[in-house]
């Protein structure tokens, strides 16, 4: 009897150690995991501060384009003959007629 319980010993101590590898195989993995999201997070912030940035950047175009169309409409400066108020289109069409 005493010689079971030898190797029954033996294989648990070999159970034993193969649990211990496991385990520290699995802690340098999570360990390794660990660092990979710590960059990841690192990366996004980054990624989250530059799109906070475009995102302040787009609104103030978005308000000078709106305040140059504001202007734009304020002070049109393209002169059209047929929106003058005294423009006869009649007029000029004779106007070449009578110089010959």
């Amino acid at each position: 009897m005493p010689r079971d319980i030898d190797d029954v010993l033996k294989e648990l101590s070999k159970i034993n150690k193969l649990i211990q590898q496991i385990d520290d195989k699995l802690s340098k993995d999570i360990s390794e995991i660990k660092k990979i999201l710590k960059n990841n997070d690192k990366r996004l912030s980054v990624i989250e501060e530059k799109i906070s940035e475009f995102e302040v950047i787009m609104d103030a175009a978005e308000i000078i384009e709106e305040h140059m169309d504001e202007e734009e409409d304020k002070y049109n400066t393209e002169w059209n003959p047929y929106n003058d108020e005294d423009f006869d289109a009649e007029e000029y069409e004779d106007y070449d007629d009578e110089n010959n």
